[in-house]
């Protein structure tokens, strides 16, 4: 028997092919402008294979809520005004909330974090709209905040895009992000949340042996995803069909009949 290995082909009196994959990432992103007053929100713009996220507003202790503008604010259109602490009661915490939910593309396997990114954009005045949000979210480690941009705004003050980052366990549960308002009131323009989880380099498939035994043929491999399935086909053209051979296979070996005795061979893993 004549075999021939390159790029993943083996040549025997059956040709037998597999394909490999690169690295990749699992990404989402949505984001709320809030151009109407619904609650829970959906995000104005998003892309998300996992499904649709919302936003959950929860109006504080003096807030008007949802605001098409503000008068004495600047030009911004769609805000909320999420409320303050009740300076009356400071046994319970009567600030607004956001709870965003976003279901997560990310698999359980496979990445070793999961990167979250939000953007924030608020009204800071440094005196009652101090920006000082705080945030809840399980599973995460807190990355760092920074100032993306500030526009000079109404009354000494601006409009303040934050942006914050964590890392996060990969898992196939959604985020579940609870931002909650400054002590002295927040009024929230906009947000945006992005996740991205790059996926550890998979090595390609590649076919290691092909031997013949009485009138099967023993093929073995490395690489790719569990479980593997495969296929078989009478010639390359046009009109081909691949045929799966047997249940998919846990394992990187499999044992395929020599029947007919010559044909072409396909092994392609999960991913």
């Amino acid at each position: 028997m004549i075999m021939k290995q390159l790029r993943g082909v083996a040549r025997v009196s059956w040709l037998c092919l597999c394909a490999g994959v690169s690295s990749m990432a699992d990404t989402s992103y949505q984001d709320w402008q809030f151009s109407a007053s619904n609650n829970p929100a959906t995000p104005t713009v998003f892309s998300n294979a996992a499904g649709a996220s919302t936003a959950t507003i929860t109006v504080g202790f003096g807030g008007a809520g949802w605001q098409p503008t503000l008068s004495g604010f600047g030009t911004q259109s769609g805000l909320w005004d999420l409320g303050l602490q009740n300076p009356d009661d400071s046994g319970h915490d009567t600030r607004g909330k956001v709870l965003l939910n976003i279901p997560n593309p990310v698999p359980s396997t496979g990445n070793s974090y999961t990167d979250l990114e939000l953007r924030i954009v608020q009204f800071v005045d440094g005196l009652f709209y101090t920006g000082d949000l705080t945030f809840s979210i399980a599973g995460a480690v807190y990355a760092g905040r920074s100032v993306v941009e500030s526009l000079p705004g109404p009354l000494s003050g601006a409009w303040v895009e934050d942006q914050f980052q964590w890392h996060l366990t990969p898992s196939w549960a959604p985020v579940s992000l609870t931002i909650t308002g400054a002590v002295g009131g927040t009024l929230v323009d906009r947000i945006r949340a992005d996740t991205v989880a790059p996926q550890a380099q998979v090595p390609p498939l590649v076919i290691n042996s092909v031997a013949q035994r009485s009138q099967a043929l023993v093929i073995t491999w490395a690489g790719g995803v569990p479980p593997y399935q495969v296929y078989v086909a009478s010639n390359l053209l046009s009109n081909g069909s691949w045929l799966a051979v047997g249940p998919p296979v846990a394992g990187t070996n499999a044992i395929i009949p020599l029947n007919p005795p010559a044909g072409f061979v396909r092994v392609r893993g999960s991913n």
